[in-house]
């Protein structure tokens, strides 16, 4: 149910939602978006415990939860979800017409994106008030599994076998870990290069099997904390916070650590940047990233920050027109390791500059944490994608969508001094509270 506010305000004050009278748009959400996050680690257990997991069950079990949280945004169909849906329709389009072109269907390159604006929907379908209680009960369940993990690492490795795991469903070959006496994943071994390595014990994962997506997840915990701190409570920020560096240190994620500190930083000016600036971050890093590898002169072949954004680079630049038209499979393989080269040859270099319009410029700014989150998620993108395609894994990527899918439903909300004075926020909380009453 949705009462709206008049629109005789001088700024976008759109709707404000009243408690959803069914249950299944109160609950339905966050418990999907717990499912995506968390099926593998179920699927893994299975794998070492009950039977033999094929890869046709993994890929039907992403493809199920995907479907059942697009059938339950459109049920809660709300008019901003439609760019959400022109959006999956334009995707779907351009995956159909590649698949011909390439005599080669592939649905894992339309899932991969179709992830986006498929949980944003799904997040605006949830109730947002709840939105700072499903995250901290999820961040308990991951943090409990870390601790787990870390105090009795056995038991962890032993009920989930993740070595095994990723062989039968992955492909993975067993000479590719990097310790085969361990059923921990091929990068859990902490070498002495990496940021902390001083610490005894491999590189943590929690619920999602592999390190680089704990770090990818204490990413976007730390952008909901920074963002969402008046609705939370410092309390409940510390505890974020604290508890999401232990699993920095724990996954020992470099690039995650170092955006991290970077969020930070952004979260606390955003409100004061030019509105939509957002859309800023990913062609300026791109652009940074280039000068920085060409006036340097790195060069790609090592597993430091440098060497990887060397990669990014020189794979770029090998590019020719029909890897830029999305028409081309030869670089698929090596673009893994570079998210903006995965991206522009599975979706087309349009198509990235269309998915990037709709998370950096398309969203609603109404409030300071629209303003944040919206900022934090785009750094975390922008340096994401110069090293890895890992931020399109449904197993954080549901949880970064669905959180700003929540926070775009949020209405104008009267203290946000950007766009409304004091006596507008005084007219605002006392007619937003007679529609809750």
């Amino acid at each position: 149910m949705i009462r709206s506010v008049g629109s005789d305000y001088p700024f976008t004050y759109q709707s404000v939602a009243a408690p959803a009278d069914d249950v299944n748009f109160r609950i339905m959400p966050a418990l999907i978006l717990v499912a995506s996050m968390s099926f593998n680690v179920v699927l893994a257990f299975v794998n070492g415990h009950v039977m033999g997991v094929p890869t046709a069950l993994v890929i039907g079990a992403q493809a199920s939860l995907t479907a059942a949280a697009f059938g339950l945004a459109l049920l809660a169909w709300k008019p901003q979800m439609e760019p959400s849906l022109v959006l999956i329709v334009i995707l779907g389009l351009f995956a159909v017409f590649r698949g011909l072109f390439m005599a080669q269907p592939d649905p894992k390159l339309l899932s991969d994106v179709a992830t986006i604006p498929i949980f944003m929907m799904l997040g605006m379908a949830f109730d947002q008030r709840g939105l700072g209680r499903a995250v901290l009960a999820l961040h308990t369940i991951v943090f409990v599994v870390f601790l787990v993990e870390v105090l009795a690492p056995h038991v962890y490795s032993d009920l989930l076998q993740i070595q095994d795991y990723y062989i039968k469903t992955r492909g993975n070959k067993l000479d590719q870990f990097y310790n085969t006496n361990s059923e921990l994943f091929i990068s859990a071994t902490r070498p002495d290069a990496r940021l902390f390595s001083f610490v005894d014990w491999p590189r943590s994962s929690s619920i999602f099997l592999e390190p680089v997506s704990l770090g990818n997840y204490c990413s976007i915990i730390v952008v909901f904390a920074c963002s969402c701190f008046s609705r939370l409570g410092w309390p409940s920020v510390a505890y974020l916070i604290i508890t999401s560096g232990a699993m920095l240190v724990g996954c020992d994620g470099r690039l995650a650590t170092a955006t991290c500190v970077l969020i930070i930083i952004v979260c606390a000016i955003a409100p004061l940047l030019p509105s939509r600036s957002a859309v800023l971050y990913l062609p300026v890093t791109v652009a940074f990233v280039f000068a920085l590898v060409i006036g340097a002169g790195l060069k790609s072949g090592t597993d430091d920050f440098p060497g990887r954004l060397a990669y990014t680079v020189e794979l770029l630049q090998s590019y020719d027109v029909s890897e830029y038209l999305g028409l081309s499979n030869e670089l698929i393989g090596k673009a893994m390791d570079a998210g903006v080269a995965y991206l522009i040859t599975t979706q087309s270099l349009p198509g990235l500059l269309l998915i990037w319009a709709y998370i950096g410029w398309g969203g609603r700014e109404d409030t300071p944490e629209q303003v944040r989150f919206t900022h934090g998620l785009s750094l975390y993108l922008a340096l994401s994608m110069m090293v890895s395609y890992s931020f399109l894994s449904i197993k954080t990527g549901a949880l970064l969508w669905f959180i700003q899918g929540a926070l775009q439903s949020t209405s104008a909300r009267w203290e946000t001094g950007r766009f409304a004075d004091q006596d507008e926020r005084q007219i605002l909380t006392a007619r937003e509270k007679s529609l809750w009453a």
